[in-house]
């Protein structure tokens, strides 16, 4: 095993550390490190990042780590093992550690402009493993999660595996998110449900608003974190995800994943509402019955 704690420390290993970026910028590395326990894993860094109180493990061999610039500091434990991929676009902020635990060959990717609150958690496997009692077959396979742009994540949230979140969503405290969510929606409970459709946030805190500032934020200006399907691309995440898996290096996922820094289409995350189902003659029938 080897820690740095010098982010400009060369490893010893047979593992990368690379940057990109502008080479004006710096990387702050506070109080922060790096283990590596396998081979042939690779880091990279954008110039211009802040990592605090961060952990990046790299437990197993061929994983990638991308992690995008950001004016907030980065204070992350992320755990990688054995051909993960972890992406985090730029612009972040957490108000607390947040963790994130990969697992089996899985992926979690995280768009642009993300905030996290304290205590999030995001995980890719339960972890342990579950069979059907009379096949004897495995029920509870890994799988990936996508997070797009702007999307708000609240106190002690957490995220399981196989979720997608469509940009500009907001997932209330506490809640556990166990299902697939479109964009523009606010998310709660145990497990979360939609609870309002067509919403949106904006970042300025209002703890410390004067009367006239919170007069002033009764009405947004413009519709800049409202989400369309113009510009987006059908099933991106699946598409990422195809592509992901079928990579066979670090090389390979890197040339996937860097373009996704910049962020060429507001919309490119957009994840619609699904239809609503319409109930069948049961269902009115026991709807109408629960009512008297």
């Amino acid at each position: 095993m080897e820690i740095i704690s010098n982010i400009l420390q060369k490893p010893e290993t047979d593992n990368e550390i690379l940057f990109i970026g502008n080479t004006e910028d710096e990387i702050s590395f506070v109080n922060s490190k790096i283990k590596l326990f396998g081979e042939g894993n690779r880091l990279i860094i954008e110039r211009g990042a802040e990592f605090k109180d961060a952990t990046l493990s790299f437990n197993g061999s061929n994983s990638l780590i991308i992690i995008g610039k950001s004016k907030r500091n980065a204070t992350i434990r992320v755990n990688v093992w054995n051909d993960n991929t972890f992406f985090l676009g730029r612009n972040y902020s957490f108000n607390g550690a947040a963790r994130f635990i990969l697992s089996e060959q899985k992926n979690l990717f995280i768009g642009d402009d993300n905030m996290f609150s304290t205590g999030v958690v995001v995980r890719l496997a339960d972890p342990h493993l579950i069979y059907d009692g009379t096949t004897r077959k495995r029920i509870n396979p890994t799988k990936s999660v996508y997070l797009g742009d702007h999307i708000w994540i609240g106190q002690d949230v957490m995220i399981l595996k196989g979720v997608e979140v469509g940009t500009g969503s907001i997932l209330g405290a506490k809640s556990l998110v166990a299902k697939s969510l479109p964009s523009n929606v606010a998310a709660a409970g145990s497990p979360a449900r939609v609870v309002r459709k067509n919403v949106f946030w904006a970042r300025p805190s209002v703890h410390a608003y004067t009367e006239k500032e919170t007069a002033q934020s009764q009405k947004f200006p413009d519709g800049r974190f409202v989400y369309t399907s113009k510009g987006s691309t059908a099933k991106h995440f699946a598409k990422i995800e195809e592509q992901l898996s079928t990579a066979t290096s670090v090389e390979e996922k890197t040339d996937i994943l860097t373009p996704y820094l910049d962020v060429i289409s507001k919309n490119r995350f957009f994840l619609p509402v699904p239809p609503e189902r319409k109930k069948s003659f049961l269902d009115r029938i026991f709807s109408k019955g629960s009512k008297k």
